[in-house]
This record gives structure tokens, sequence and C-alpha cells, in this order.
């Protein structure tokens, strides 16, 4: 079994807070956040713990994960 990155769940996980706030507290640009939610761009490991002690989750909250066969990776 292997599991791949699906949709991101950032937009959701941010509640109330904006989009600005929280590239604000995360110490990055809006647009950086702006393509974490539209998945245009992924975010490191690094931003993705930052992110999960400032939103109180775990990293690996911010992405839908999937189940695929192991060798059946997709992108």
């Amino acid at each position: 079994m292997a599991l791949r990155k699906g949709r991101c769940r950032l937009k959701f996980l941010l509640g109330d807070l904006s989009q600005a706030e929280f590239a604000r507290r995360m110490g990055v640009t809006e647009s950086s956040v702006t393509r974490w939610v539209k998945r245009e761009r992924e975010m490191t490991y690094e931003n993705s713990v930052l992110a999960a002690r400032i939103l109180g989750c775990h990293a690996e909250d911010f992405y839908e994960w999937i189940e695929t066969p192991k060798g059946k990776r997709q992108r």
C-alpha cells in the first residue's frame, strides 16, 4: 500500500482566519497561501509543521491522503 496526496484541506482548516492573517503568522506571502490552497504548490514539510502549530492540528491534516496499491503511485 502507498499513499498519495489528494486535495489540499488548508482552506477548510483556516476556519474564520483569513488567508492574509495566516500568511502574516506564517511569515510568507498571501500569494504563497493562495497557491497552497489551489494546489499550485505544495507546502514544505517545515511550513506544514509551522502551520499545524499555528492552527492546532497535525501536518498530515493539510491534505487528503489516498491509498493506492504499492507500485501504482499516481500524481
